[in-house]
């Protein structure tokens, strides 16, 4: 074909969420390894084709969060179409999604490796996804013997205040069913955040009561203190898979049986996970004393005599309820905040070294390549070349 292929984008490119803004830049650099695309931001592809304008009435394909009546205009047209939308994903249509699935395992695959023993999710039955990836989640637990509990509630959309009004109490009831120390999974970062100011309430700590993880890693939110860990979504390859399988589809390739489900990218850890949970009340006190003082000198007998037992009590309590001395969880604590923080690239190494108490940079390096065999330099070249 020597002309430009004409491609049709509809990813509702006004909404700032991932699922949107992400799923167009995979598309965009897809379009740019090709010679013939021509690309057109069109919300409304098939809509009132003869009436109008010849830049938007013909296409060779379109990429989409196609609904069904875009689907049906689309097909009659006889159109290629791709959609990304999981929520009206149907048999028969071309698609490329988030493995929701995926997503549950990640959440309680993170929780259950910092010894929480109960887990819950708060979710909406109207979200396709969140279904799916709750499902996940409490099969997990099963697997692995721990105790979870789901709460389902009418709506999680927020139009109005008496929306988020309605939210707020949810999620204050929710709370009223638990028993910390217990994880918990929310579908937005938003909400989560709402919820750390309702365990305040309560006097329950987060993340030594409550550890928090969000399905949906907003950044702009996720990232105020205390942090939020979310599943870290990779909606950029949505779309650069998108942009690929419609290009075969108009190359005439025979399409996938199945629809392709792409995988998060994993678990972004901050602060509201980073923790151990324990039953011992004064293994639990000492952490909370030691998460808070990670950049000071942390000897066992300051700790000790901080939560009134000895030394040796102490040590015999953590390798008891941990499986490991009180200097290796300090260690774990100090690597994992000075992780987080190189994800920051305006944050200088040898200030991250001392705001975690890994003293200068070069004695963080060798504490990166013991426990992690990469340097702190390295690690966050890595980090951040897997956002882009």
């Amino acid at each position: 074909m020597n002309r430009p292929l004409r491609i049709a984008i509809a990813l509702g490119l006004a909404e700032p969420y991932a699922q949107h803004q992400d799923v167009f830049l995979g598309v965009r650099r897809y379009a740019r390894e090709q010679r013939n695309w021509r690309y057109i931001v069109d919300e409304c592809p098939g809509y009132n084709r003869r009436r109008r304008a010849d830049l938007f009435k013909d296409y060779d394909g379109v990429i989409a969060r196609a609904a069904p009546q875009m689907q049906r205009l689309l097909r009659r047209q006889g159109v290629h179409l791709v959609n990304t939308w999981y929520q009206h994903a149907r048999r028969g249509l071309h698609g490329v999604y988030q493995d929701s699935h995926r997503m549950g395992e990640f959440v309680a695959d993170h929780l259950i490796d910092r010894g929480f023993r109960r887990l819950s999710a708060l979710f909406s039955g109207q979200s396709k996804a969140t279904r799916e990836a709750v499902a996940s989640l409490q099969r997990r637990c099963d697997e692995a013997g721990v105790t979870f509990l789901s709460r389902r509630v009418p709506s999680l959309r927020i139009t109005t205040r008496r929306d988020w009004l309605a939210i707020e109490r949810y999620l204050t009831d929710w709370l009223g069913d638990l028993t910390p120390p217990v994880g918990l999974c929310l579908p937005e970062a938003a909400f989560s955040r709402l919820l750390i100011n309702l365990c305040e309430a309560r006097g329950w700590h987060v993340p030594q009561d409550v550890a928090i993880v969000s399905l949906n890693d907003n950044r702009m939110i996720a990232e105020l203190p205390p942090q939020i860990t979310c599943v870290e979504s990779n909606y950029e390859r949505v779309g650069y898979e998108a942009a690929a399988l419609l290009d075969r589809l108009m190359g005439g390739e025979r399409p996938p049986d199945e629809p392709i489900f792409v995988p998060p990218k994993g678990v972004s850890a901050r602060q509201s996970t980073d923790y151990f949970a324990v039953d011992d009340a004064v293994v639990a006190e000492a952490l909370r004393f030691v998460s808070g003082r990670l950049s000071e000198k942390l000897s066992v007998e300051r700790i000790a005599r901080k939560v009134a037992v000895s030394p040796r009590t102490l040590q015999l309590r953590f390798s008891a309820a941990l499986g490991r001395p009180i200097s290796d969880e300090i260690r774990r604590l100090r690597l994992a905040v000075a992780q987080r923080m190189l994800a920051d690239p305006a944050r200088r190494i040898a200030d991250i070294a001392k705001r975690t108490g890994l003293g200068t940079g070069t004695a963080m390096s060798h504490v990166f390549r013991r426990e992690l065999g990469i340097s702190p330099k390295a690690y966050r070249q890595q980090v951040l070349g897997k956002r882009d």
